[in-house]
């Protein structure tokens, strides 16, 4: 049991049975426990295909980015809601005090775009942190702007538009030039 919870299709189960359970007690107030099983494996099903499709398309991102891993450029890691964080370093994506993509970083863009593109079912954020230089509105504005300039890269990669969204954290931990990606699995119900 412990190695199944370890991977996120088994947290995916876990939480959804647990919210599942909760919810069908609530709706079958007559016979909460019948509710509570129903709503319980309802729950599991679908926690445990998301969480299913998203340690897939993790796997897939380090295979397909495993070079841009082994080069300290990229680091893809899975967190709690499912999503996957693709961070890029500094040396990877943007010139210090640039909003310019480095033509370097295009190859890596390709990769994640071919992957949101062949499996669909995710949303990308984009997020843009600025150099430790400047004003605060400075850094404000250039990191807005990287991840603009990814955004609009991922969109002429054939992600579509309404499937990414872009902003800068200016006063977060990283004021190294970084780019992040949160790949998002999208969830209908």
């Amino acid at each position: 049991m412990e190695n199944v919870i370890k991977t996120d299709t088994g947290k995916g189960a876990l939480l959804g049975s647990a919210g599942g359970a909760a919810i069908g007690a609530i709706v079958d107030s007559a016979n909460p426990w019948a509710g509570v099983l129903i709503g319980a494996a309802g729950g599991a099903l679908t926690g445990g295909l998301v969480g299913h499709f998203m340690d897939q398309r993790k796997q897939d991102l380090e295979r397909t980015l495993q070079p841009q891993i082994n080069a300290g450029q990229v680091n893809v890691s899975i967190l709690a809601d499912h999503s996957l964080l693709i961070s890029m370093t500094h040396r990877s994506a943007f010139a210090p005090g640039s909003e310019v993509v480095n033509t370097a970083f295009i190859p890596t863009l390709r990769k994640v775009a071919n992957v949101v593109s062949t499996y669909g079912k995710m949303t990308v954020s984009v997020i843009g942190h600025p150099d430790a230089i400047g004003s605060p509105q400075q850094r404000a504005r250039l990191a807005g702007a990287r991840a603009e300039a990814v955004r609009s890269q991922l969109i002429g990669m054939g992600v579509p538009s309404a499937l990414i969204s872009a902003s800068g954290n200016p006063s977060g931990k990283y004021m190294d030039g970084r780019v992040e990606l949160v790949l998002h699995p999208l969830r209908t119900g």
